[in-house]
């Protein structure tokens, strides 16, 4: 190749690899090898790669305030690495990619046979994440017992731990929100906030905290959950799941104003939060009113709830209750059925207390969980 078509070549592949870079912003890169045969198993690297992209969309289905990585199998490359590959010239794509500030992380498996013990080797890296991660590497032994698919998702769960703790942390505190064995997901929140710089204000200390908080409040440890959520809130006063969080324990412990004031807090610093965290803030706001009595004002909060998010069935629920309280049972009856009817749509966040419970506003009312808990729609191992 001449100096003038290796420059043009260059420039195409710069060119591809950035659009790449914009397709792809935050992407997991997945790539899954078998090293030799096995007695009494049958798997290919396509078999095993397919396993692993499983596992990892699971871990990724959580819903979430954040945007969950882009899940790619690691020979779909894009326009830029595949017109590299056609001319074999790979390395200087990767180069391109890295000079550009493009480092997707990187899962893989590697299925390996040692003196009659099944092993994996998960591998990676995750420079690029929210997390900066070195390269990583551990071996995993197939149990008596212990099925391939079982394997595989043990780890996908460590692969994913390293890149993106955050969202591992959801996915294991959203599996076990029926069982409160957080054991695992507790001791990733720890190992990853032991990480983290201690300056005061920090984004990721406040999403992990707020995640202590649901755990806390899963277990029914009240002042726990309302410490943490309070905590959380202060690590960074625009985590929007946090205020919502800090007012939800407000309301469930009597503190109607002060939940209020939260509210407003959030609504004046952030005037359009996306629909769900905006439905819930009214919501919230509507459930402090009732609790103060004023069931009117709550009535003019939980109409622009279901304005801004129509298919919110907590929104539907909560409103019922009011109109109940009003005494227009007719009403109450038809926001009652729409609620049910639209759970089925009904969108929250894995962050979001109103995911897993009701609005407390009666006066020493319990906790309760929630009719429209979606949790428990994810599969989970």
């Amino acid at each position: 190749m001449d100096l003038t078509s290796l420059t043009l070549f260059l420039m195409l592949v710069a060119s591809a690899i950035g659009v790449d870079t914009v397709l792809h912003p935050t992407s997991v890169v997945l790539d899954a090898t078998v090293g030799g045969k096995f007695d009494k198993l049958t798997v290919d690297a396509d078999t095993l790669s397919s396993m692993l992209t499983y596992e990892v969309m699971q871990i990724c289905s959580a819903p979430s305030v954040l945007a969950v990585p882009e899940i790619r199998a690691a020979n779909n490359k894009g326009i830029g690495m595949a017109v590299a590959e056609a001319v074999r010239m790979q390395a200087i794509a990767l180069s391109l990619q890295a000079q550009l500030g493009y480092q997707p992380e990187q899962i893989k498996l590697t299925l390996l046979g040692e003196d009659g013990v099944i092993k994996m080797l998960v591998s990676g890296s995750g420079m690029g994440g929210r997390i900066r991660t070195p390269p990583f590497q551990e071996q995993l032994v197939l149990q008596q017992g212990e099925t391939l698919a079982a394997l595989v998702h043990r780890g996908a769960l460590f692969g994913m731990s390293q890149i993106d703790p955050y969202i591992t942390a959801l996915y294991l505190l959203q599996s076990h929100s029926a069982d409160s064995d957080f054991s695992q997901a507790e001791a990733l929140i720890d190992a990853t906030k032991a990480r983290l710089p201690p300056t005061p204000i920090s984004y990721d200390r406040s999403l992990l905290e707020n995640l202590q908080g649901i755990i806390a409040l899963l277990r029914g440890n009240l002042d726990e959950a309302d410490s943490w959520f309070h905590t959380a809130s202060t690590s960074d006063p625009d985590d929007a799941a946090a205020v919502l969080n800090a007012a939800f324990l407000d309301i469930q412990l009597g503190h109607y104003r002060r939940a209020i004031e939260h509210v407003e807090a959030l609504l004046a610093a952030k005037p359009a939060p996306d629909k769900v965290l905006l439905a819930t803030a009214y919501m919230s706001w509507g459930a402090a009113l009732l609790g103060l009595g004023d069931a009117d004002a709550a009535d003019q909060k939980l109409a622009l709830a279901v304005q801004i998010d129509p298919f919110s069935s907590a929104a539907y629920e909560l409103w019922s209750e009011i109109e109940r309280v009003k005494g227009d049972t007719a009403t109450a009856d038809r926001l009652h059925a729409k609620a049910w009817a639209t759970a089925d749509s009904f969108e929250n966040y894995a962050e979001v207390a109103a995911l897993y419970f009701r609005l407390a506003w009666k006066k020493d009312q319990k906790l309760t969980r929630s009719p429209f808990d979606t949790s428990g729609r994810i599969r989970f191992n």
